[in-house]
């Protein structure tokens, strides 16, 4: 099956503890950039012989249903305070939440500045969603000055389309590269002209129905916790006015059929540097992590990103324009209003529109539509025209087109013809395998 792989990095945005703590170092030791420098001092527990937990939270959110984690690496920074007292104890290892201790721990061996790459073990998509720094202090304690967790996950993101020989070319393709069980899935084709088209065995080429095409359209997807909704100004606002260490975050989908310019209108009015709106590139997720507040401004740790609003050319009342030039099809642009630990200032939001400027002359036409109910396991579309016949099948989490199926017969697997091969009693061979 083929997959793409991504590797995405976060660094902790928020802490909890357990036990009794002094000192309050540990309160800013998170986030990345100036805080990951080495600083004097250190927390520590406040009782001898006993031992406090502080747990820094990742926020991996981002990372897609079904998405399967290939591997996991943490580094961090900081030191002990002693190495050789009574009750000394600098200790670091990654948590599935605050209870289940993953890979193995380790100590900081120095007084000065060190850093450690931990031991992190295997882990699941559930667990990289609630993965937690966990640093051990003793009487003499210590201090973690920063941490970063780089997760590497695959997905498959493979789109099968078959053209189908007749008397002109008839592209016929099953749309959604990942449908999950229960998902509405569609099955599109240019023309049903000549062609014969069985769902699991069922003839369903009636069934397909003409579609104007859309010369251009978008659509607002919130993403996390907050979104952006239409304001009575007709334009898109972030919905976390106020509510400090939050970010509001959208997914805006674009479709456009020829080339075209995507003007984003915006206003952004905040507290300057410290809440502030971001624009994504073409095609690149934003983190539904807020930004933390820093010296001088809050710390982007988003690795990637078209525009940020945190200076004050972009904080304004006035309206702004960004544009973004696309290719024909199907894209997306994240969104992202962050407010950082505390205070608001003038409108405290991101408002922005949307206009579409196709760059070239189109006429919409037609196509033909089948709507998959509810996908199940093991689903499979037939397509045959005059002496062509090709299948995809839908097994576990993606669809596939199939070169060959085979039935077992007597204890031997014999080919079959790929119009009849729609059900779990065959076995299927993909033009990849």
């Amino acid at each position: 099956m083929a997959t793409e792989q991504f590797t995405v990095t976060s660094y902790p945005a928020s802490y909890t503890t357990s036990g009794s703590i002094s000192g309050t170092k540990y309160r800013n030791a998170i986030g990345k950039g100036s805080d990951t420098s080495a600083v004097s001092g250190n927390d520590y527990c406040s009782s001898r012989n006993s031992y406090a937990n502080i747990y820094y939270a990742f926020d991996f959110s981002g990372i897609p249903d079904g998405a399967e984690i290939v591997s996991v690496e943490c580094s961090v920074k900081g030191h002990a305070e002693s190495t050789s007292s009574n009750g000394h104890r600098a200790r670091c290892q990654l948590y599935v939440g605050t209870s289940t201790a993953k890979g193995s721990y380790t100590d900081f061996t120095s007084t000065s500045a060190q850093t450690l790459n931990l031991t992190v073990g295997t882990w699941t998509l559930a667990e990289v969603r609630d993965m937690h720094l966990c640093f051990t202090i003793g009487y003499y304690g210590g201090l973690v000055n920063g941490a970063t967790a780089t997760v590497v996950y695959s997905i498959n993101s493979t789109r099968w389309t078959v053209t189908v020989s007749n008397s002109t070319d008839v592209p016929v393709t099953v749309s959604d590269d990942n449908p999950r069980e229960g998902d509405d899935v569609v099955v599109r084709a240019d023309s049903v002209d000549g062609i014969t088209v069985t769902d699991n065995g069922t003839d369903v080429t009636s069934q397909f129905v003409e579609v104007q095409d859309t010369a251009q359209s978008y659509t607002v997807e919130t993403v996390g916790d907050y979104g952006f909704a239409l304001n009575s100004s007709g334009y898109y606002q972030s919905e976390n006015k106020g509510i400090s260490k939050t970010a509001a975050v959208c997914k805006v989908n674009i479709h456009v059929p020829v080339a075209a310019t995507v003007t984003f209108s915006f206003i952004n009015y905040a507290e300057q540097g410290y809440d502030f709106g971001v624009f994504g590139n073409v095609d690149e997720t934003l983190s539904t992590s807020y930004y933390a507040a820093g010296s001088s401004g809050a710390t982007i740790t988003d690795s990637s990103y078209r525009l940020a609003c945190n200076t004050s050319s972009h904080n304004t009342s006035s309206v702004q324009t960004l544009d973004y030039e696309l290719t024909a099809g199907d894209h997306f642009v994240y969104v992202k209003y962050s407010k950082d630990n505390a205070s608001d200032a003038n409108n405290d939001t991101l408002q922005f529109k949307v206009a579409i400027t196709l760059d070239e002359p189109f006429t919409p036409g037609s196509h033909y539509e089948y709507t998959i109910a509810s996908v199940t396991a093991d689903h499979a579309i037939v397509v045959s025209a005059a002496s062509s016949t090709q299948l995809y099948v839908k097994q576990g989490s993606s669809w596939a087109q199939v070169t060959a199926a085979y039935a077992k017969a007597n204890g031997a697997w014999a080919l079959v013809a790929l119009d009849s091969a729609f059900d779990s009693a065959k076995r299927y061979r993909r033009a990849d395998a």
